[in-house]
């Protein structure tokens, strides 16, 4: 079933606010430099946003708790290298002005597609269903 535009944005700030954000705060506070923070905050968070859904049956907390979970384009649990494929292919957003240009390609087709399916989704072959 396909999820709502705004669940899938509530889950990726509630992700990125509360784990990111606070992960680099942590480490900031725990006296490592600003850069090195960072760093560390960012291979964190990949990790998370791969481990987690790979040993947590498709959840993320965010999307979890908004009542959603990531398929592939079968219904199966998706596999470790589909979830380093679908984080990996997230890169192109954060390219100097294409990125933004990736991020409303991606927004339209995820409210005009009837499976929801964004970019990263299409390259890793998964979908975001409500549970």
């Amino acid at each position: 079933m396909k999820t709502k535009v705004i669940s899938r944005i509530g889950a990726l700030l509630f992700d990125n606010i509360v784990l990111y954000a606070l992960g680099l705060g942590a480490l900031i506070q725990l006296g490592y430099p600003a850069e090195r923070a960072l760093i560390l905050a960012s291979i964190g968070f990949v990790l998370y946003s791969v481990l987690t859904p790979t040993f947590c049956k498709g959840y993320q907390l965010g999307k979890y708790l908004l009542g959603m979970k990531i398929v592939t384009d079968t219904y199966d649990q998706p596999s470790v290298w589909r979830f380093i494929v679908r984080e990996l292919s997230k890169i192109m957003y954060t390219l100097p002005i294409i990125g933004i240009i990736l991020i409303l390609i991606s927004q339209f087709l995820m409210t005009r597609r009837e499976d929801g399916k964004t970019l990263h989704d299409l390259i890793a072959g998964t979908r975001v269903i409500r549970i």
